[in-house]
């Protein structure tokens, strides 16, 4: 990766609520020539990783515009000289921004497939993503379920077969395709999972909210997330939330960056947020080049100039009857649930950037529930392989 600088192992990487009480309708209302008006929808804001640009470029736009966002805190990004510091974190929450857990080391902490069945004497895994390949003598499991072994990376890359991971010896057991997957430990899931928010909270920041990097959200990560966290705020769909049903660790967004998405789809995700009387969320990232103050506040009202309420995560799933808190919530009617409205379990995510595969997110499911512009619009969800 000779040439490479942290902006640039950042996006192609290991490849990619309730603030301030009053605040819920800052920043909102109808806007002359608005597209949609008198909706119920709202928009949550979200930022990914916490690097200093969120500071130094995204807040000023977020006030000067009066509306609140949320900051997904990579812990080991925190304090460094080009991420956010401890005071950047308690000043933005002061003002109304809420702070998600966004891992401790920006790891993967979701499965990852296998593309291809492995026999017993295999060292070398077919996987769904490269995320594990750079963590050389890092213990893992491979596992269907039924049976789990452990082994360690020995490396990995691409080739005309597709992605793989190598093994520090032969995996020991056949494994079938698609069904098989592999992951970190669960001490190391746990540590990025759990021990993120902890260190986050210790830093004087209220934490209810988790973002899987790279949006691999299948697993132990999702069991971890609900019993610590009030919400999961990628763990699958398009981020045009319907509130029948919602749930809140089953979340799903959309990207705003540059790189990702024209001005014109942006208008058209709120469109049907607007349309829907849903809960939008839309994720961006502030440290890459196409993703200026500019396309921030232009994000920020097209927005307005629906209607949208913005406000954080938090303040949402609260005015929805969901209670902050670990693991808990209603089903946002105000009566306890103990249902689950989750995806099937197949994730949100693909891979990485180059990958136009959505697995686990029919066409027909999405045609039925957006339409063809939702559908069109779930293809930026390849965005969160880069967060």
């Amino acid at each position: 990766m000779t040439g490479f600088g942290r902006r640039d192992v950042c996006r192609v990487g290991a490849a990619g609520a309730l603030a301030v009480a009053g605040l819920g309708t800052t920043g909102t209302g109808a806007v002359v020539g608005s597209a949609e008006q008198n909706t119920n929808g709202r928009v949550v804001f979200v930022y990914d990783d916490s690097w200093r640009e969120d500071w130094t470029d995204t807040f000023p736009v977020h006030q000067d515009e009066g509306v609140p966002a949320c900051s997904a805190a990579v812990v080991d990004h925190v304090d460094t000289s080009w991420g956010l510091l401890p005071e950047h974190l308690r000043e933005m929450e002061d003002a109304g921004w809420e702070i998600m857990a966004h891992t401790t080391s920006h790891v993967a902490v979701g499965n990852l497939y296998l593309t291809a069945p492995a026999a017993a004497g295999d060292e070398r895994l077919y996987l769904d993503g490269s995320f594990l390949a750079e963590y050389e003598g890092e213990e893992i499991v491979i596992s269907d379920g039924d049976r789990t072994v452990e082994n360690a990376v020995a490396g990995g890359d691409r080739d005309d077969t597709g992605i793989y991971l190598d093994l520090a010896e032969p995996v020991g057991e056949s494994f079938d395709a698609g069904t098989a997957y592999v992951r970190f430990t669960e001490d190391r899931i746990r540590d990025e999972v759990v021990s993120s928010k902890e260190a986050l909270e210790e830093l004087g920041v209220e934490v209810d909210g988790f973002v899987s990097p790279y949006g691999r959200s299948d697993g132990l990560v999702e069991d971890l997330v609900r019993d610590h966290y009030a919400a999961f705020a990628n763990r699958g769909g398009n981020g045009v939330n319907a509130l029948e049903g919602l749930d809140p660790h089953a979340l799903g967004r959309s990207s705003i960056d540059g790189h990702a998405v024209t001005e014109a789809e942006i208008e058209a995700f709120f469109d049907d947020v607007a349309a829907n009387d849903a809960l939008g969320i839309a994720v961006g990232h502030s440290q890459f080049d196409e993703t200026t103050p500019e396309r921030i506040r232009f994000a920020i009202r097209a927005a307005k100039e629906r209607d949208l309420e913005i406000v954080t995560l938090r303040t949402a799933l609260a005015d929805l009857g969901f209670r902050a808190g670990n693991g808990g919530g209603t089903d946002g009617t105000g009566e306890e649930s103990n249902e689950s409205n989750g995806t099937d379990g197949t994730g949100e995510e693909s891979d990485e950037s180059d990958d136009d595969s959505l697995p686990g997110f029919g066409i027909a499911g999405t045609l039925a529930g957006l339409g063809t512009a939702g559908y069109l619009l779930s293809n930026r969800r390849r965005d969160d392989e880069r967060s």
